[in-house]
Protein backbone atom coordinates (compact mmCIF):
# COMPACT_ATOMS: atom_id res chain seq x y z
CA UNK A 1 0.00 0.00 0.00
CA UNK A 2 3.02 2.35 0.93
CA UNK A 3 4.51 1.78 -2.63
CA UNK A 4 0.89 2.20 -3.99
CA UNK A 5 0.45 5.94 -2.19
CA UNK A 6 3.97 6.98 -3.06
CA UNK A 7 2.79 6.49 -7.05
CA UNK A 8 0.01 8.37 -6.34
CA UNK A 9 1.57 11.54 -4.40
CA UNK A 10 3.71 11.62 -7.37
CA UNK A 11 0.34 11.36 -9.98
CA UNK A 12 -1.06 14.32 -7.75
CA UNK A 13 1.42 16.65 -7.28
CA UNK A 14 1.80 16.46 -10.94
CA UNK A 15 5.43 15.11 -10.74
CA UNK A 16 4.73 12.24 -12.98
CA UNK A 17 1.46 11.23 -15.23
CA UNK A 18 -1.06 8.41 -15.05
CA UNK A 19 0.35 6.84 -17.96
CA UNK A 20 4.22 6.87 -16.49
CA UNK A 21 3.14 5.29 -12.94
CA UNK A 22 0.95 1.91 -14.71
CA UNK A 23 4.75 2.01 -16.98
CA UNK A 24 6.58 1.86 -13.82
CA UNK A 25 4.47 -0.46 -11.52
CA UNK A 26 4.42 -3.35 -14.31
CA UNK A 27 8.40 -2.56 -14.24
CA UNK A 28 8.14 -3.34 -10.89
CA UNK A 29 6.33 -5.95 -11.19
CA UNK A 30 8.60 -7.57 -13.49
CA UNK A 31 12.07 -7.12 -11.39
CA UNK A 32 10.66 -7.11 -8.22
CA UNK A 33 12.82 -3.36 -7.29
CA UNK A 34 10.75 -0.59 -5.32
CA UNK A 35 8.53 1.41 -7.02
CA UNK A 36 10.64 4.98 -6.22
CA UNK A 37 14.22 2.90 -7.65
CA UNK A 38 11.91 1.72 -10.83
CA UNK A 39 10.48 5.38 -11.10
CA UNK A 40 14.49 6.85 -10.56
CA UNK A 41 15.66 4.46 -13.56
CA UNK A 42 13.21 4.87 -15.83
CA UNK A 43 14.01 9.04 -15.58
CA UNK A 44 10.70 9.88 -14.34
CA UNK A 45 11.53 11.15 -11.05
CA UNK A 46 14.94 12.00 -9.08
CA UNK A 47 15.77 10.76 -6.21
CA UNK A 48 15.18 14.12 -4.44
CA UNK A 49 11.47 13.89 -5.45
CA UNK A 50 11.25 10.50 -3.84
CA UNK A 51 13.02 11.46 -0.45
CA UNK A 52 11.13 14.90 -0.05
CA UNK A 53 7.90 12.68 0.22
CA UNK A 54 9.07 9.77 2.24
CA UNK A 55 10.54 12.27 4.51
CA UNK A 56 7.26 14.36 4.83
CA UNK A 57 5.33 11.23 5.48
CA UNK A 58 7.73 10.37 8.52
CA UNK A 59 7.46 13.74 9.82
CA UNK A 60 11.45 14.59 8.50
CA UNK A 61 13.29 17.50 7.01
CA UNK A 62 14.76 16.70 4.05
CA UNK A 63 18.06 18.62 3.02
CA UNK A 64 20.46 19.02 0.01
CA UNK A 65 24.18 17.96 0.90
CA UNK A 66 25.36 19.64 -2.23
CA UNK A 67 27.14 22.95 -1.76
CA UNK A 68 26.75 22.35 2.21
CA UNK A 69 29.85 22.90 4.14
CA UNK A 70 30.00 20.69 7.10
CA UNK A 71 33.00 21.28 9.75
CA UNK A 72 35.51 18.54 10.65
CA UNK A 73 34.62 18.74 13.98
CA UNK A 74 31.23 17.43 13.05
CA UNK A 75 32.65 14.34 11.05
CA UNK A 76 34.81 13.46 13.53
CA UNK A 77 32.00 12.34 15.95
CA UNK A 78 31.23 9.92 13.23
CA UNK A 79 34.03 7.29 12.50
CA UNK A 80 34.32 6.37 8.84
CA UNK A 81 33.35 2.47 9.14
CA UNK A 82 30.07 3.91 10.68
CA UNK A 83 29.24 6.66 8.13
CA UNK A 84 30.01 4.65 5.44
CA UNK A 85 28.15 1.50 6.41
CA UNK A 86 25.02 3.28 7.59
CA UNK A 87 25.16 6.45 5.12
CA UNK A 88 25.05 9.00 7.68
CA UNK A 89 27.13 12.18 8.15
CA UNK A 90 26.22 14.74 10.58
CA UNK A 91 25.16 18.14 9.88
CA UNK A 92 24.88 20.77 12.41
CA UNK A 93 25.06 20.56 16.56
CA UNK A 94 22.74 22.75 18.69
CA UNK A 95 21.83 23.02 22.57
CA UNK A 96 22.82 19.20 22.50
CA UNK A 97 20.77 18.31 19.33
CA UNK A 98 23.15 16.38 17.09
CA UNK A 99 21.45 16.66 13.46
CA UNK A 100 22.47 13.42 11.07
CA UNK A 101 21.66 13.26 7.89
CA UNK A 102 20.83 9.90 6.44
CA UNK A 103 19.77 8.31 3.05
CA UNK A 104 17.82 5.55 4.70
CA UNK A 105 15.82 7.13 7.41
CA UNK A 106 14.06 3.76 8.61
CA UNK A 107 17.53 2.39 9.88
CA UNK A 108 16.08 2.73 13.44
CA UNK A 109 19.10 0.51 14.65
CA UNK A 110 21.28 2.87 13.52
CA UNK A 111 19.75 5.70 15.12
CA UNK A 112 19.76 3.94 18.20
CA UNK A 113 23.73 3.66 17.96
CA UNK A 114 24.23 6.48 16.90
CA UNK A 115 22.72 8.15 20.27
CA UNK A 116 24.98 5.78 21.70
CA UNK A 117 28.27 6.38 20.33
CA UNK A 118 27.91 10.25 19.98
CA UNK A 119 26.26 10.51 23.43
CA UNK A 120 23.60 13.64 22.01
CA UNK A 121 19.71 13.11 21.17
CA UNK A 122 20.06 12.41 17.32
CA UNK A 123 17.85 14.07 15.12
CA UNK A 124 18.01 12.06 11.52
CA UNK A 125 17.30 14.43 8.26
CA UNK A 126 16.59 13.33 5.15
CA UNK A 127 19.10 13.06 2.21
CA UNK A 128 19.20 11.45 -1.44
CA UNK A 129 21.93 8.40 -1.56
CA UNK A 130 23.72 10.73 -4.60
CA UNK A 131 24.67 13.54 -2.13
CA UNK A 132 24.93 11.04 0.52
CA UNK A 133 28.09 8.79 -1.43
CA UNK A 134 29.33 13.00 -2.62
CA UNK A 135 29.23 13.87 0.82
CA UNK A 136 30.80 10.73 2.09
CA UNK A 137 33.70 11.22 -0.27
CA UNK A 138 33.97 14.87 0.72
CA UNK A 139 34.43 14.43 4.17
CA UNK A 140 36.29 11.64 5.00
CA UNK A 141 39.78 10.59 4.05
CA UNK A 142 39.81 9.77 0.00
CA UNK A 143 43.65 10.87 -0.11
CA UNK A 144 46.05 8.37 -1.69
CA UNK A 145 49.50 8.61 0.23
CA UNK A 146 52.57 7.76 -1.42
CA UNK A 147 55.37 10.06 -0.48
CA UNK A 148 57.30 8.02 2.56
CA UNK A 149 56.70 4.77 1.63
CA UNK A 150 59.56 2.46 0.79
CA UNK A 151 61.08 2.17 -2.73
CA UNK A 152 63.72 -0.60 -4.36
CA UNK A 153 62.40 -4.32 -4.14
CA UNK A 154 60.85 -3.93 -0.78
CA UNK A 155 57.50 -2.58 -2.29
CA UNK A 156 57.08 -5.88 -3.52
CA UNK A 157 57.38 -7.95 -0.13
CA UNK A 158 55.24 -4.87 1.80
CA UNK A 159 52.22 -5.52 -0.76
CA UNK A 160 52.69 -8.72 0.16
CA UNK A 161 53.03 -8.43 4.29
CA UNK A 162 49.97 -6.32 3.92
CA UNK A 163 47.63 -8.83 2.06
CA UNK A 164 49.01 -11.39 4.88
CA UNK A 165 47.56 -8.78 7.43
CA UNK A 166 44.06 -8.32 5.82
CA UNK A 167 44.07 -12.13 6.70
CA UNK A 168 45.06 -12.40 9.69
CA UNK A 169 44.19 -9.28 11.63
CA UNK A 170 40.68 -8.42 9.42
CA UNK A 171 37.66 -9.88 10.93
CA UNK A 172 34.78 -7.53 9.00
CA UNK A 173 31.90 -8.71 7.76
CA UNK A 174 30.70 -5.86 6.29
CA UNK A 175 32.42 -4.43 2.83
CA UNK A 176 31.83 -0.68 3.06
CA UNK A 177 33.54 -1.55 6.52
CA UNK A 178 37.03 -2.89 5.58
CA UNK A 179 36.86 -0.55 2.50
CA UNK A 180 38.28 2.02 4.81
CA UNK A 181 40.33 -0.69 7.36
CA UNK A 182 43.77 0.69 7.58
CA UNK A 183 45.19 -2.17 6.01
CA UNK A 184 43.11 -2.23 2.72
CA UNK A 185 44.11 1.56 2.64
CA UNK A 186 47.51 0.67 2.84
CA UNK A 187 47.36 -2.05 0.21
CA UNK A 188 45.92 0.44 -2.11
CA UNK A 189 48.39 2.61 -1.70
CA UNK A 190 51.25 0.32 -1.97
CA UNK A 191 49.87 -1.02 -5.36
CA UNK A 192 49.88 2.71 -6.71
CA UNK A 193 52.99 3.28 -5.29
CA UNK A 194 54.87 0.46 -6.79
CA UNK A 195 52.82 1.18 -9.98
CA UNK A 196 54.42 4.94 -10.08
CA UNK A 197 58.11 3.40 -8.50
CA UNK A 198 57.76 1.13 -11.84
CA UNK A 199 57.06 3.97 -14.23
CA UNK A 200 53.87 2.25 -15.38
CA UNK A 201 51.31 3.65 -17.43
CA UNK A 202 48.38 1.61 -15.91
CA UNK A 203 47.57 -0.30 -12.96
CA UNK A 204 44.65 -3.03 -13.50
CA UNK A 205 42.89 -4.75 -10.99
CA UNK A 206 40.76 -8.23 -12.25
CA UNK A 207 38.86 -10.35 -10.48
CA UNK A 208 39.44 -13.89 -11.57
CA UNK A 209 36.73 -16.55 -10.34
CA UNK A 210 39.43 -17.90 -7.44
CA UNK A 211 41.15 -14.24 -7.05
CA UNK A 212 42.02 -10.82 -8.05
CA UNK A 213 45.08 -10.52 -9.82
CA UNK A 214 46.83 -6.81 -10.44
CA UNK A 215 48.86 -6.54 -13.82
CA UNK A 216 50.82 -3.12 -14.72
CA UNK A 217 51.38 -1.50 -18.47
CA UNK A 218 55.19 -0.79 -18.42
CA UNK A 219 56.91 0.77 -21.99
CA UNK A 220 53.70 -0.59 -23.07
CA UNK A 221 53.54 -4.24 -21.71
CA UNK A 222 51.35 -5.40 -19.26
CA UNK A 223 53.28 -7.09 -16.17
CA UNK A 224 52.29 -9.27 -14.03
CA UNK A 225 51.99 -7.84 -10.09
CA UNK A 226 50.93 -9.25 -6.48
CA UNK A 227 47.59 -11.17 -6.40
CA UNK A 228 45.07 -10.68 -3.59
CA UNK A 229 42.39 -13.20 -2.31
CA UNK A 230 39.22 -13.40 -3.59
CA UNK A 231 37.41 -12.82 -0.25
CA UNK A 232 38.84 -9.29 -0.32
CA UNK A 233 37.43 -8.17 -3.81
CA UNK A 234 34.95 -6.46 -2.81
CA UNK A 235 36.75 -4.47 -0.48
CA UNK A 236 39.11 -3.31 -2.48
CA UNK A 237 37.01 -2.22 -5.28
CA UNK A 238 35.41 0.09 -2.50
CA UNK A 239 38.22 1.57 -1.47
CA UNK A 240 39.48 2.35 -5.02
CA UNK A 241 35.80 3.91 -5.42
CA UNK A 242 35.94 5.66 -2.16
CA UNK A 243 39.06 7.55 -3.32
CA UNK A 244 39.09 7.86 -6.47
CA UNK A 245 34.78 9.26 -5.24
CA UNK A 246 32.89 6.75 -6.95
CA UNK A 247 29.21 5.91 -5.80
CA UNK A 248 30.14 2.55 -3.52
CA UNK A 249 26.70 1.69 -4.27
CA UNK A 250 26.77 1.30 -7.94
CA UNK A 251 27.93 -1.82 -9.52
CA UNK A 252 25.59 -2.51 -12.38
CA UNK A 253 27.23 0.04 -14.57
CA UNK A 254 30.44 1.85 -15.42
CA UNK A 255 31.79 4.33 -13.25
CA UNK A 256 34.78 7.04 -14.21
CA UNK A 257 36.47 8.76 -11.27
CA UNK A 258 39.74 10.36 -10.60
CA UNK A 259 42.70 10.38 -7.72
CA UNK A 260 45.05 13.22 -7.07
CA UNK A 261 48.58 12.31 -5.52
CA UNK A 262 51.91 13.46 -5.09
CA UNK A 263 55.74 11.62 -5.14
CA UNK A 264 58.31 13.41 -4.02
CA UNK A 265 56.41 16.76 -4.83
CA UNK A 266 55.41 15.61 -8.18
CA UNK A 267 51.77 15.78 -9.13
CA UNK A 268 49.95 12.35 -10.47
CA UNK A 269 47.22 12.29 -11.71
CA UNK A 270 45.26 9.09 -12.04
CA UNK A 271 41.97 8.39 -14.24
CA UNK A 272 39.78 5.41 -12.68
CA UNK A 273 37.38 3.70 -14.32
CA UNK A 274 35.63 0.65 -12.93
CA UNK A 275 33.55 -2.28 -15.73
CA UNK A 276 31.23 -4.72 -14.88
CA UNK A 277 32.32 -8.41 -15.50
CA UNK A 278 31.48 -11.81 -14.80
CA UNK A 279 33.40 -12.16 -11.89
CA UNK A 280 32.99 -8.57 -10.39
CA UNK A 281 33.86 -5.11 -10.91
CA UNK A 282 37.58 -4.80 -13.46
CA UNK A 283 39.45 -1.47 -12.19
CA UNK A 284 41.89 0.38 -14.82
CA UNK A 285 43.69 2.87 -13.17
CA UNK A 286 45.92 5.57 -15.82
CA UNK A 287 48.42 7.15 -14.36
CA UNK A 288 49.03 10.82 -15.69
CA UNK A 289 52.62 12.42 -14.89
CA UNK A 290 53.05 15.51 -16.93
CA UNK A 291 56.50 15.61 -16.83
CA UNK A 292 55.60 12.50 -18.97
CA UNK A 293 53.31 14.18 -20.86
CA UNK A 294 54.51 16.89 -21.57
CA UNK A 295 58.03 16.77 -22.83
CA UNK A 296 60.25 19.06 -25.47
CA UNK A 297 60.53 18.53 -29.05
CA UNK A 298 63.84 17.14 -29.35
CA UNK A 299 62.68 13.91 -27.18
CA UNK A 300 59.71 12.74 -28.87
CA UNK A 301 61.92 10.72 -31.30
CA UNK A 302 62.21 14.06 -34.30
CA UNK A 303 65.66 13.28 -36.09
CA UNK A 304 67.28 16.89 -36.21
CA UNK A 305 66.00 17.29 -39.80
CA UNK A 306 62.37 16.30 -39.26
CA UNK A 307 62.54 18.54 -35.95
CA UNK A 308 63.49 21.59 -37.99
CA UNK A 309 60.39 20.82 -40.61
CA UNK A 310 58.14 20.05 -38.00
CA UNK A 311 58.82 22.86 -36.16
CA UNK A 312 58.38 25.19 -39.67
CA UNK A 313 54.85 23.40 -39.49
CA UNK A 314 53.91 25.00 -36.13
CA UNK A 315 54.72 27.99 -36.05
CA UNK A 316 52.46 28.84 -39.51
CA UNK A 317 49.46 31.82 -38.61
CA UNK A 318 47.05 28.69 -40.11
CA UNK A 319 46.51 25.62 -41.37
CA UNK A 320 45.73 21.82 -40.06
CA UNK A 321 48.26 19.55 -38.76
CA UNK A 322 47.48 16.45 -37.99
CA UNK A 323 48.69 13.62 -36.03
CA UNK A 324 47.60 9.99 -36.52
CA UNK A 325 48.26 6.24 -35.19
CA UNK A 326 46.53 3.67 -32.87
CA UNK A 327 45.03 3.88 -29.85
CA UNK A 328 49.00 4.32 -27.45
CA UNK A 329 50.72 5.41 -30.17
CA UNK A 330 51.88 8.52 -28.10
CA UNK A 331 49.61 11.09 -29.57
CA UNK A 332 48.36 12.73 -26.85
CA UNK A 333 51.94 13.01 -25.71
CA UNK A 334 53.48 14.86 -29.00
CA UNK A 335 50.47 16.84 -29.35
CA UNK A 336 50.47 18.34 -25.49
CA UNK A 337 54.28 19.03 -26.00
CA UNK A 338 53.75 21.12 -29.50
CA UNK A 339 50.90 23.10 -27.42
CA UNK A 340 53.63 23.72 -24.86
CA UNK A 341 56.16 24.74 -27.25
CA UNK A 342 53.57 27.29 -28.89
CA UNK A 343 51.80 28.47 -25.60
CA UNK A 344 52.65 32.28 -24.45
CA UNK A 345 51.12 35.42 -23.42
CA UNK A 346 50.68 36.24 -27.36
CA UNK A 347 48.55 33.29 -27.86
CA UNK A 348 45.26 32.10 -27.36
CA UNK A 349 44.97 27.90 -27.00
CA UNK A 350 41.80 26.58 -26.67
CA UNK A 351 41.46 22.75 -26.71
CA UNK A 352 38.21 20.60 -27.35
CA UNK A 353 39.48 16.98 -25.80
CA UNK A 354 37.78 13.75 -24.74
CA UNK A 355 38.73 13.49 -21.87
CA UNK A 356 41.41 15.97 -20.61
CA UNK A 357 44.50 13.73 -20.04
CA UNK A 358 46.19 16.62 -18.33
CA UNK A 359 45.57 20.09 -17.30
CA UNK A 360 48.22 22.86 -19.36
CA UNK A 361 48.89 25.87 -17.73
CA UNK A 362 47.24 28.62 -19.69
CA UNK A 363 45.68 26.59 -22.15
CA UNK A 364 42.05 26.91 -22.59
CA UNK A 365 40.78 23.39 -22.16
CA UNK A 366 37.08 21.82 -22.54
CA UNK A 367 35.67 18.06 -22.48
CA UNK A 368 33.00 16.93 -25.22
CA UNK A 369 29.84 15.95 -23.33
CA UNK A 370 27.73 14.54 -26.09
CA UNK A 371 24.64 13.73 -23.86
CA UNK A 372 25.10 17.96 -23.10
CA UNK A 373 25.09 18.33 -27.00
CA UNK A 374 28.53 19.34 -26.99
CA UNK A 375 30.31 17.42 -29.41
CA UNK A 376 33.66 17.92 -31.20
CA UNK A 377 32.14 19.58 -33.85
CA UNK A 378 30.02 21.86 -31.59
CA UNK A 379 32.66 22.71 -29.55
CA UNK A 380 34.86 23.60 -32.78
CA UNK A 381 31.86 25.78 -33.73
CA UNK A 382 31.86 27.65 -30.24
CA UNK A 383 35.26 27.89 -30.13
CA UNK A 384 35.75 29.95 -33.21
CA UNK A 385 33.65 32.87 -31.42
CA UNK A 386 36.41 33.17 -28.76
CA UNK A 387 39.17 34.68 -30.90
CA UNK A 388 41.39 31.81 -30.32
CA UNK A 389 45.14 31.80 -32.24
CA UNK A 390 45.31 27.73 -31.96
CA UNK A 391 42.85 25.09 -31.82
CA UNK A 392 43.34 21.76 -30.87
CA UNK A 393 40.27 19.24 -31.69
CA UNK A 394 41.07 15.84 -29.73
CA UNK A 395 39.90 14.22 -32.56
CA UNK A 396 38.17 14.22 -35.93
CA UNK A 397 35.85 11.53 -35.75
CA UNK A 398 32.79 12.51 -38.26
CA UNK A 399 32.61 15.00 -41.39
CA UNK A 400 31.05 17.72 -39.50
CA UNK A 401 34.07 18.07 -37.59
CA UNK A 402 36.69 17.83 -40.08
CA UNK A 403 34.84 20.08 -42.05
CA UNK A 404 34.77 22.75 -39.49
CA UNK A 405 38.67 22.00 -38.64
CA UNK A 406 38.86 23.00 -42.36
CA UNK A 407 37.26 25.76 -42.34
CA UNK A 408 38.89 27.52 -38.99
CA UNK A 409 41.94 26.49 -40.56
CA UNK A 410 41.17 28.59 -44.00
CA UNK A 411 39.70 31.61 -41.98
CA UNK A 412 43.35 31.95 -39.98
CA UNK A 413 43.43 29.53 -37.28
CA UNK A 414 45.99 27.06 -36.93
CA UNK A 415 44.50 23.81 -36.03
CA UNK A 416 45.74 20.35 -34.22
CA UNK A 417 43.97 17.49 -34.29
CA UNK A 418 44.03 13.55 -35.18
CA UNK A 419 43.03 10.80 -36.84
CA UNK A 420 43.59 7.20 -37.15
CA UNK A 421 45.07 6.01 -40.35
CA UNK A 422 47.99 3.64 -41.17
CA UNK A 423 49.97 6.35 -42.31
CA UNK A 424 50.59 9.93 -42.54
CA UNK A 425 49.53 9.92 -46.81
CA UNK A 426 46.69 7.58 -45.45
CA UNK A 427 45.25 10.94 -43.46
CA UNK A 428 44.51 12.47 -47.14
CA UNK A 429 42.40 10.24 -48.42
CA UNK A 430 40.27 9.88 -45.00
CA UNK A 431 39.63 13.48 -45.16
CA UNK A 432 38.46 13.49 -48.82
CA UNK A 433 36.01 10.01 -47.32
CA UNK A 434 34.83 12.29 -44.15
CA UNK A 435 33.15 14.71 -47.04
CA UNK A 436 36.02 17.34 -47.74
CA UNK A 437 36.39 18.60 -50.98
CA UNK A 438 40.19 17.99 -52.51
CA UNK A 439 40.54 21.47 -53.24
CA UNK A 440 39.78 22.20 -49.36
CA UNK A 441 42.28 19.63 -48.19
CA UNK A 442 44.91 21.21 -50.38
CA UNK A 443 44.47 24.41 -49.37
CA UNK A 444 44.00 23.59 -45.69
CA UNK A 445 46.64 20.83 -44.87
CA UNK A 446 49.90 22.02 -43.76
CA UNK A 447 51.52 18.15 -42.59
CA UNK A 448 50.72 15.09 -40.88
CA UNK A 449 52.67 13.10 -38.22
CA UNK A 450 52.61 9.38 -38.14
CA UNK A 451 53.99 7.95 -35.77
CA UNK A 452 54.40 4.62 -32.83
CA UNK A 453 55.77 4.11 -30.16
CA UNK A 454 58.71 1.49 -29.87
CA UNK A 455 60.59 0.19 -26.61
CA UNK A 456 64.12 1.98 -25.94
CA UNK A 457 67.24 -0.40 -24.93
CA UNK A 458 68.36 -0.29 -21.53
CA UNK A 459 71.62 1.41 -21.74
CA UNK A 460 72.79 -0.39 -19.00
CA UNK A 461 72.80 -3.88 -20.51
CA UNK A 462 72.57 -3.08 -24.17
CA UNK A 463 75.68 -4.70 -26.39
CA UNK A 464 76.31 -5.08 -30.21
CA UNK A 465 74.82 -8.32 -31.80
CA UNK A 466 74.65 -9.39 -35.68
CA UNK A 467 70.73 -9.16 -36.96
CA UNK A 468 68.92 -11.67 -37.74
CA UNK A 469 68.60 -12.53 -41.52
CA UNK A 470 65.15 -14.19 -41.55
CA UNK A 471 63.89 -10.85 -39.73
CA UNK A 472 65.79 -8.48 -42.38
CA UNK A 473 64.51 -10.45 -45.12
CA UNK A 474 61.10 -10.01 -43.38
CA UNK A 475 61.27 -6.43 -43.50
CA UNK A 476 63.25 -6.41 -47.13
CA UNK A 477 66.09 -4.84 -45.53
CA UNK A 478 68.82 -7.62 -46.78
CA UNK A 479 72.14 -5.42 -47.17
CA UNK A 480 71.00 -2.16 -45.11
CA UNK A 481 71.73 -3.56 -41.73
CA UNK A 482 75.35 -4.73 -40.45
CA UNK A 483 74.87 -4.37 -36.88
CA UNK A 484 72.10 -3.75 -33.86
CA UNK A 485 72.02 -3.73 -30.62
CA UNK A 486 69.96 -5.75 -27.43
CA UNK A 487 69.48 -5.86 -24.26
CA UNK A 488 70.67 -9.10 -22.24
CA UNK A 489 68.56 -7.86 -19.37
CA UNK A 490 69.61 -6.32 -15.62
CA UNK A 491 67.65 -5.19 -12.57
CA UNK A 492 67.69 -1.29 -13.69
CA UNK A 493 65.31 -2.68 -16.48
CA UNK A 494 63.88 -5.22 -14.39
CA UNK A 495 65.21 -7.62 -16.90
CA UNK A 496 63.34 -6.67 -19.77
CA UNK A 497 66.15 -5.26 -21.70
CA UNK A 498 63.86 -2.19 -21.89
CA UNK A 499 63.54 1.04 -20.34
CA UNK A 500 61.33 3.96 -21.66
CA UNK A 501 59.60 4.42 -25.42
CA UNK A 502 60.21 6.69 -27.97
CA UNK A 503 58.56 6.97 -31.12
CA UNK A 504 59.22 6.05 -34.61
CA UNK A 505 57.68 9.05 -36.99
CA UNK A 506 56.95 9.47 -40.16
CA UNK A 507 56.46 13.15 -40.99
CA UNK A 508 54.76 14.95 -44.60
CA UNK A 509 54.75 18.12 -45.43
CA UNK A 510 52.00 19.47 -47.75
CA UNK A 511 54.29 20.82 -50.98
CA UNK A 512 53.12 22.35 -53.92
CA UNK A 513 53.26 19.43 -55.96
CA UNK A 514 51.58 17.07 -53.49
CA UNK A 515 48.74 19.88 -53.52
CA UNK A 516 48.24 19.27 -57.19
CA UNK A 517 47.88 15.28 -56.83
CA UNK A 518 45.47 16.20 -53.89
CA UNK A 519 43.31 17.93 -55.85
CA UNK A 520 43.20 15.18 -58.87
CA UNK A 521 42.47 12.96 -56.13
CA UNK A 522 45.44 10.84 -56.84
CA UNK A 523 45.81 7.38 -55.28
CA UNK A 524 47.65 6.61 -51.98
CA UNK A 525 51.08 4.72 -53.59
CA UNK A 526 51.16 7.82 -55.76
CA UNK A 527 51.09 10.46 -53.17
CA UNK A 528 53.32 8.23 -51.28
CA UNK A 529 56.03 7.88 -53.86
CA UNK A 530 55.79 11.56 -54.00
CA UNK A 531 56.24 12.55 -50.36
CA UNK A 532 59.27 10.12 -50.32
CA UNK A 533 60.99 11.05 -53.88
CA UNK A 534 60.93 14.64 -51.83
CA UNK A 535 62.65 13.66 -48.66
CA UNK A 536 59.99 12.26 -46.46
CA UNK A 537 61.48 9.04 -44.48
CA UNK A 538 58.44 6.23 -43.59
CA UNK A 539 58.14 4.84 -40.55
CA UNK A 540 60.04 1.56 -41.07
CA UNK A 541 63.28 3.81 -42.66
CA UNK A 542 63.16 5.74 -39.34
CA UNK A 543 63.32 3.02 -37.21
CA UNK A 544 66.07 1.24 -39.82
CA UNK A 545 67.62 4.58 -38.26
CA UNK A 546 66.80 4.02 -34.79
CA UNK A 547 68.06 0.64 -34.65
CA UNK A 548 71.64 1.48 -36.35
CA UNK A 549 71.65 4.27 -33.33
CA UNK A 550 71.08 1.44 -30.76
CA UNK A 551 68.48 3.44 -29.81
CA UNK A 552 66.05 0.41 -30.25
CA UNK A 553 65.69 -3.58 -31.48
CA UNK A 554 65.37 -4.81 -34.68
CA UNK A 555 62.44 -7.05 -33.06
CA UNK A 556 60.70 -3.67 -32.09
CA UNK A 557 60.46 -1.98 -35.31
CA UNK A 558 59.44 -5.43 -36.87
CA UNK A 559 56.92 -5.64 -33.93
CA UNK A 560 55.23 -2.31 -34.60
CA UNK A 561 56.12 -0.90 -38.21
CA UNK A 562 56.78 -4.17 -40.01
CA UNK A 563 54.73 -5.20 -42.66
Amino acid sequence: MARIRLGERLVKEGTITQEQLEMALREQARTGSLLGEVLNTLGFVTQENIMRILAADAGMEFVSLRGATISEDLTKLLPEPFARKHKAIPVNLSNGTLKVAMSNIFDVEAIDELQELTGYFVQVVATTEEDMAQALNGYYGTKVSVDGISSGGKLETEIEETVQRLEKEVDVVDEAELGTAPPMVRLLDLLIAYAIQSEATDLHIEPEENLVRTRYRIDGVLCQGATIPKKFQSAVTIRVKITSGMNISEARIPQDGKIKTTVNGKAIDIRVNSFPTTFGETIAMRLLDKEKLVRGLESLGFFASNLEIFKKMINKPHGIILVTGPTGSGKTTTLYSTLTFLNSLERKIITVEDPVEYELPLIRQSQINPKAGLTFAAGLRAILRQDPDVIFVGETRDGETAEMAVRSALTGHLVFSTLHTNDSVGAIPRLIDMGVEPFLVSSSLVGVVAQRLVRILCKQCKEETTPDPVRLKDMNWEGQLTKCYKSKGCPSCRSTGYRGRIALIELLAITPELSELIVKRADDLTMKAMAISQGMKTLKEDGLEKIRQGITSLEEVQKVAGI
